[in-house]
């Protein structure tokens, strides 16, 4: 594991980035090359550690992206957030610390651009246990929850910055 901070995510990343999705689809939306290239262009923050072993992207409250049911929830509740989308970590880079790197990175982002808080949102169904005790520890709290389907459901969760 490298200590550099956190990189841009390059086309270099993808097939990185792909694969993971994939292993990780469950708790993440399914994503074709295209369809990563077009969320890195609309990303506000994206960015990767240890050649894409772990990965965060995120957007700004007002960006212009139709039909996002969780920013759409997250709006409801607050007019000034970061949200952050999509996190993934390597199951062998699992715990060495990534996903705090991470955070702290994109918290700082989104300090020094004004924004009040972060946002996020955990899978309830299909439950993603440790990703609710990680952002628990990072001192996010519970916002609320939502139920999309019998198979869908996720806890949404706030910090202040």
């Amino acid at each position: 594991m490298t200590t550099q901070a956190p990189q841009p995510i390059t086309s270099a990343h993808y097939d990185q980035i792909l694969r993971l999705n994939t292993e990780f689809v469950y708790w993440l939306s399914p994503l074709d090359a295209s369809e990563l290239a077009e969320l890195i262009t609309l990303a506000h923050y994206a960015r990767q550690l240890d050649n894409a072993k772990g990965v965060l992207i995120g957007y700004g409250h007002d960006i212009d992206y139709p039909d996002h049911k969780n920013l759409d929830w997250l709006r409801q509740h607050y007019n000034d957030f970061f949200y952050i989308d999509r996190v993934i970590i390597d199951a062998s880079a699992q715990g060495q610390g990534l996903g705090a790197r991470l955070y702290a990175d994109v918290a700082h982002f989104a300090r020094m651009r004004g924004y009040a808080r972060l946002c996020c949102e955990v899978n309830t169904a299909p439950d993603n246990p440790g990703s609710h005790a990680f952002h628990i520890r990072m001192g996010f709290s519970p916002l609320g929850e939502e139920s999309y389907n019998a198979e869908a459901a996720v806890r949404y969760y706030t910090k202040p910055l």
